[in-house]
């Protein structure tokens, strides 16, 4: 008799996800979206979710569930690809704790992810972040503290909820200025600050009497600000760019967005992408490389300048006869 998909799901995040893999609160909270949208397409089908045995999990169901998400919740193909991925997380859970269900496994496992375009992120130029910046006024309370904020989120390019949990105890001034963030999979990392950052953080800190407990933002409630907070005083200051200087900012801003733009113009200045996959706290650095395509200009010097250093003068590996014959060729082509 096939167990309970509900008793195997349990399992899989008390004792795999959260115990075993350590996963933050947002990850298994991303997680647990999936399986409750599952339940829900299920429940669209009326079946009765709290007898749903894990038989019935089949790779039709699935395939079944990928079609719902994109033509009844309109999800686009990244959104159920992420979705298709955490139930596969489960099934490869599922084969190695119940082998029983192996061949069950294997199938749903076999279902191929959806084909996307892969698009460089949207970035900001670094012109228009400091148009940003220089439009807030620092000499009232909220502006002191949204210039703190979003200079802090560009120069240490943390994720929002990073800035979100970031405490005051935190943020470490002194001559190698830092903050210690607690990142993507409960890891601590350490982000060096500019000094200009530095005493603008510094400033707020001080200007607003932060206990070293204290969250290093909160809203006016003394709460720590939350992800709709801080979109918000983004679009609220990209807006005023835009209607000093339309066009400076193309599309919409959020708060990943000063991320990706950070890793960019890291990318752009020639720093080395090992370094900028630390900064970034990324787990590997086939995702870091992303940045790499957002400027074509980058990679074509990059390229002219290892070409420079390793490759002579192709022009002395011809005789001078055949050297007037390649030159002809090439006058041939204009």
């Amino acid at each position: 008799m096939s167990e309970s998909f509900s008793f195997y799901v349990q399992r899989y995040f008390m004792s795999y996800l959260i115990k075993q893999h350590n996963y933050g609160a947002n990850t298994v909270s991303s997680y647990r979206d999936t399986f409750k949208l599952l339940l829900s397409f299920f429940a669209s089908t009326n079946a009765d979710v709290s007898k749903i045995t894990i038989n019935e999990i089949t790779h039709d169901k699935v395939v079944e569930f990928m079609t719902w998400l994109g033509e009844v919740r309109k999800n686009g193909v990244s959104t159920r690809n992420v979705r298709l991925a955490h139930i596969k997380s489960f099934f490869r859970y599922l084969i190695m704790t119940a082998p029983e269900y192996s061949d069950q496994c294997r199938k749903v496992l076999g279902i191929p992810f959806g084909k996307e375009d892969k698009k460089p992120p949207e970035c900001m130029s670094m012109d228009a972040i400091k148009q940003m910046l220089a439009l807030i006024d620092s000499a009232s309370d909220e502006g002191l503290r949204h210039l703190a904020l979003l200079s802090l989120m560009y120069d240490s390019a943390c994720r929002v909820q990073e800035i979100i949990s970031l405490s005051v105890k935190d943020f470490h001034a002194g001559q190698c200025c830092r903050i210690y963030v607690y990142g993507k999979g409960n890891k601590y990392r350490s982000i060096p600050l500019l000094s200009e950052t530095e005493r603008i953080v510094s400033k707020y800190i001080k200007h607003f009497h932060l206990a070293p407990e204290a969250p290093l933002f909160s809203n006016k409630n003394g709460e720590r600000l939350t992800r709709q907070g801080i979109r918000y005083i983004i679009r609220k200051y990209s807006q005023m760019v835009n209607e000093t200087m339309p066009g400076t900012i193309d599309g919409s801003v959020y708060p990943h967005r000063m991320r990706h733009s950070k890793a960019s113009h890291l990318v752009d200045s020639g720093v080395n992408i090992y370094n900028v996959r630390d900064f970034l706290g990324h787990e590997s650095v086939v995702t870091t490389q992303i940045y790499l395509t957002t400027n074509p200009e980058v990679t074509r010097k990059a390229i002219e300048s290892v070409a420079e250093k390793t490759v002579p003068e192709s022009i002395d590996f011809f005789t001078k006869e055949e050297r007037n014959d390649l030159l002809s060729f090439l006058d041939s082509l204009g």
